[in-house]
């Protein structure tokens, strides 16, 4: 069988699918109302809107973005990002939830520091009000003019610094493998084949199955690493096409091995039906035995009772006679 090029959307959930679907249709029109009234919008914030018509899925080990609106109408998957699976949960979060997850546009490099691209306003609002209630202390003797200018240069760097900072702690936690990589497609394919083993394990609940599969997080972090260095480096292609490769053949075998256990479970359940003969069908509605008994038991009693009466008149009939002869004699 045909290996799938890509993974099913939302582990092949139609309604979550259905859903996102409408969802991005809907964002798709307000968009693209927003760029016609906007003809002189820059190319990087064109590409920033557009980019939010991708379909985010949250999955175990980081992201899928899927794209709708391209040649095929059924989804195509534009990205994956995936975390380092051997970090902890707290680590886990911080990289769903900040600058680790965004996309590359939202970011831009000023000598070597990695800096939030465009700065939001309301985060540096936040950031400014939130320096200048802790500096109140100490720009109480100072000026206000100088104190809130302290404070909103305060609040900037901090805006600008603490999510760059918070980048660079988890940049080496994401990888991140799109489209625009020679081998991303090795890599999807490869995808599909670990959710198609997770899919199968969880399905069957063997253990040799689950144990096989605990082990593709990290094959997928590895390869992940791969993905990038595979175009130049010999090396790191041959070992992301043997990962490729062996993800494959081991989805084979568990799909050989399910076949082969439920053709065993067939032919056990044959053997115990033919184990059996067949027997016709009882007719419906038949006489309950117990009434018999029951007639039998009332009937019995009967034969007693009247056994019973007999031998006490067959007494008096005795004695009757006796009496008779008795005085006979006596005359």
């Amino acid at each position: 069988m045909r290996p799938a090029a890509q993974p099913l959307p939302f582990g092949a959930d139609r309604d979550r699918w259905t859903h996102a679907v409408r969802e991005a249709a809907r964002l798709h029109h307000a968009v693209r109302a927003e760029l016609a009234g906007r003809h002189s919008a820059p190319a990087a914030e064109r590409a920033a809107m557009e980019a939010l018509l991708l379909i985010r899925e949250r999955t175990r080990s980081g992201w899928l973005r899927w794209d709708i609106f391209g040649p095929n109408p059924a989804g195509v998957l534009r990205e994956a990002g995936v975390f380092d699976p051997e970090q902890h949960r707290l680590g886990r979060w911080v990289c769903r939830s900040v600058w680790g997850r965004r996309p590359p546009q939202y970011i831009w490099t000023l000598g070597g520091l990695e800096l939030p691209r465009p700065l939001p306003v309301g985060r540096t609002a936040l950031f400014t009000v939130a320096a200048f209630a802790a500096l109140g202390p100490a720009t109480s003797l100072l000026p206000a003019a100088t104190g809130l200018l302290a404070a909103g240069a305060v609040g900037v760097a901090a805006a600008a610094g603490l999510p760059a900072a918070v980048r660079c702690l988890t940049r080496r936690r994401v990888r991140v493998v799109g489209t625009s990589e020679p081998y991303a497609a090795v890599f999807f394919r490869l995808l599909a084949d670990e959710q198609r083993m997770r899919m199968l394990a969880e399905g069957s609940g063997r253990y040799e199955l689950t144990r096989a599969a605990a082990v593709l997080p990290r094959m997928v972090w590895d390869t992940a690493g791969l993905v990038p260095l595979a175009a130049d480096d010999v090396e790191a292609r041959d070992l992301l096409l043997g990962y490729a490769q062996s993800l494959a053949l081991l989805v084979d075998q568990a799909v050989e091995v399910l076949r082969q256990e439920e053709a065993v479970e067939s032919a056990i359940r044959d053997d115990r039906a033919a184990a059996v003969p067949v027997r016709p069908a009882l007719p419906k509605g038949l006489l309950p035995r117990h009434l018999l008994d029951e007639a039998r038991l009332e009937l019995e009693e009967l034969g007693e009772g009247l056994r019973h009466a007999r031998e006490i008149l067959g007494g008096a009939h005795d004695d009757g006679t006796q009496r008779v002869r008795s005085g006979e004699s006596d005359e």
